[in-house]
């Protein structure tokens, strides 16, 4: 069961339904100027162990406050997000959320196709939590369809601060050796969860762009295409918050800012 979760990383000091029988299929129209008018979307993935407030993370921010009694996820549900972008484009985040119980991590590789982003996130006051994010880093490296995605890692309850059992500056080392932004957050009270799905999108973007302006970058190039007809298709990307498997031949690599999704 969820609790509760925080405030905006000290890293920048330095700088709804469960799947089962559905599918998800991206829509990308034509390559046409008023194309470029439509929202531009990517899907994000939130990973973590049981009880760490994935959930409560994405109520809060959907602006459904805060409960202590909510149940453990089961399978995964989504919500569409549109944090507000400094430059005022529009921008569209689908932030999935998964099981973290044993039972279902079999489960969670089935929700990474088309990821753009994972959000990893550990409860400051369970040191536990914080261990195993190695672990679903791997879920991350073994099973998402492509090797480079963008990574954050997201310290949650930091309204608990008096009974924190993961320091700061550890979870920030720990983000930085993971190529990885830190945040921290709190679903009680809402702290920090708007300034991390901004910067999680602003990530993005930049990413995106970077991406685009070199098309030799790890052998691949990105264009923002909103979507405008039923065509599938997908965008790919690399990025510099990566997690890359050693030793394996590098392909052009994931993620695609969607401009149009339906559930089917």
């Amino acid at each position: 069961m969820d609790k509760n979760g925080g405030e905006s990383s000290n890293q920048q000091q330095n700088n709804h339904q469960p799947l089962s029988q559905r599918k998800t299929r991206f829509l990308r129209g034509k390559k046409t100027a008023a194309c470029h008018q439509l929202p531009l979307k990517a899907k994000v993935v939130m990973l973590g162990n049981m009880g760490v407030g994935k959930t409560s993370i994405l109520l809060r921010h959907d602006g459904q406050g805060f409960t202590s009694k909510l149940s453990s996820t089961q399978g995964a549900f989504f919500i569409c997000s549109r944090p507000k972008i400094n430059d005022g484009r529009e921008f569209e985040l689908q932030v999935w959320d998964t099981a973290g119980q044993e039972r279902f991590r079999s489960m969670v590789p089935l929700y990474l196709r088309n990821t753009a982003a994972a959000l990893v996130v550990f409860d400051i006051t369970d040191r536990q939590s914080f261990r195993e994010l190695g672990f679903w880093i791997k879920v991350l490296e073994h099973n998402s369809e492509y090797s480079n995605i963008l990574l954050f890692i997201i310290g949650n309850k930091s309204d608990l601060n008096g009974e924190r059992k993961v320091s700061v500056q550890e979870a920030i080392k720990f983000a930085e050796e993971q190529n990885a932004k830190y945040f921290e957050t709190s679903a009680l009270n809402g702290r920090g969860i708007e300034t991390a799905m901004q910067g999680i999108a602003e990530s993005i973007l930049i990413e995106s762009e970077n991406r685009s302006s070199s098309s030799n970058y790890f052998g691949s190039s990105f264009n923002l295409l909103p979507s405008e007809s039923g065509e599938d298709n997908e965008e790919e990307i690399n990025n510099n918050n990566k997690i890359i498997k050693q030793q394996k031949k590098q392909k052009n690599s994931s993620f695609n800012l969607i401009s149009c999704c339906s559930i089917l």
